[in-house]
């Protein structure tokens, strides 16, 4: 059995999200399956809940897993008759480059409304809305501007640094103690703003890749909306389409 490594710069609930996506794509654990539960997982592999729960959200995130209310946490598998396109993570990404990541939080700011996009897309925020900003670098080039949009909770402060440092969905179930279950996201093309293209040091107008992905809690409605705006001049687009393994 795979075991979880905690002497690793790797955070263990990464390690697990690895782990559980292998069994995923090579067919172990088949679509509509069921994930043991919470418990069983932290038993098996000797972690936290709340290191499980953050696992779970990662693999939401990326589209392997969703939770039914009542029932369980089940395998999904994308449809075959629509594009699915993988982003690595930043770090990943850019670490397989050779080149060496970096993250600048460009500021954090209270808003009393969302944005128009999220109330379109559902999103609900009675206390506010917390709008964090950061540039994303490789070998200190800025490569893209990632934009957060989440739910204020009073008397639930947020540290700096886990703006800074930790995922999007890791964030949202610390502040709020609720577990985003999917994710999906929209890519277009777009034309840099200027306050976007500043800090890409690009030119204003500059084609940028658009990625915009909301979070969903079990009962499918939005927590979360990230916004990504990817340099035209340094990113393309992959999509590689076939069924995993042990599916017929």
């Amino acid at each position: 059995m795979d075991r979880i490594n905690k002497n690793l710069f790797t955070p263990p609930f990464y390690q697990l999200a690895t782990i559980l996506e292998k069994k995923i794509l090579s067919g172990e654990l088949k679509a509509g399956e069921p994930l043991p539960s919470e418990n069983d997982l932290g038993r098996e592999y000797e972690l936290s809940r709340t290191t499980v729960r953050k696992c779970l959200s990662l693999l939401a995130e990326r589209g392997l897993i969703s939770a039914q209310q009542g029932r369980g946490t089940f395998v999904s598998r994308p449809s075959l008759d629509r594009a699915e396109f993988l982003m690595k993570e930043f770090n990943v990404h850019v670490e397989h480059l050779g080149k060496e990541p970096g993250h600048r939080l460009i500021h954090v700011r209270f808003r009393k409304d969302l944005p128009e996009f999220a109330t379109k897309l559902g999103m609900v925020a009675s206390h506010g809305v917390l709008h964090y900003s950061r540039l994303l670098m490789a070998d200190n080039e800025p490569l893209a501007v990632e934009h957060k949009y989440m739910s204020y909770i009073k008397g639930r402060p947020i540290l700096e640094n886990e703006f800074q440092y930790k995922a999007f969905s890791e964030i949202i179930t610390i502040h709020t103690d609720i577990l985003p279950v999917r994710s999906q996201a929209i890519l277009s093309a777009e034309s840099a703003s200027e306050f976007d293209a500043k800090l890409l040091n690009v030119a204003p107008g500059a084609p940028v890749l658009k990625l915009q992905q909301a979070l969903y809690d079990s009962d499918d409605r939005p927590i979360g909306i990230g916004v990504f705006y990817y340099r035209g001049d340094r990113y393309s687009l992959v999509s590689d389409i076939q069924p995993l393994k042990g599916e017929r």
